[in-house]
């Protein structure tokens, strides 16, 4: 049976297999955990509500001990599981906001190797059961938007302009 929608909700509900189409193009076809986890390009990337997407990163190499590809965002260093791509590449990254940990600066310290930073809170929004944060890295030039249950954002008890830590597992970042 096919159906066509452009409502997400709608189609990873029905759905066994989804056809990505934009400007009369197919973008991408798989399954529902293909399209949400491993967009093809921007356009896909968008649809799906990957909301945290940068477009300057350069892979430097495969990591052996940490099985991890490490990408160049600016001046971020960050690991990724990727392995369809090679040194000198120039990718797309991003994760889910749902993906992001966030971490009181007393749970521990930046690691790179284990994509952990140290941010500043920009904003928080209630959702109801969720609450939106906005934060800026402390060391990079990047703004990361992550959702945390409320109740775990209210145990962290984050205010604007408070320090953290922000954690991304490499499993979680994709690149396209």
């Amino acid at each position: 049976m096919l159906f066509i929608t452009h409502n997400l909700e709608e189609a990873f509900l029905l759905a066994d297999r989804i056809l990505v189409l934009h400007g009369g193009k197919v973008q991408q076809l798989g399954t529902l955990e293909d399209i949400f986890y491993n967009p093809k390009n921007r356009k896909v990337a968008e649809l799906i509500g990957l909301l945290n997407i940068f477009d300057d990163a350069r892979v430097e190499g495969y990591d052996e001990a940490s099985r991890s590809t490490v990408l160049k965002s600016g001046d971020l260093r960050i690991r990724v599981n990727s392995f369809n791509i090679k040194p000198g590449d120039k990718v797309s990254w991003g994760i889910h906001p749902e993906n992001i940990t966030l971490l009181l600066p007393g749970s521990g310290s930046e690691d790179q190797d284990e994509n952990i930073y140290s941010a500043y809170v920009n904003n928080i929004i209630n959702k109801g059961t969720k609450k939106k944060i906005t934060v800026k890295l402390a060391r990079h030039n990047k703004i990361l938007t992550a959702e945390v249950p409320s109740q775990f954002a209210d145990v962290l008890q984050l205010k604007t302009g408070d320090l953290c830590l922000v954690k991304m597992e490499i499993s979680k970042v994709v690149t396209f």
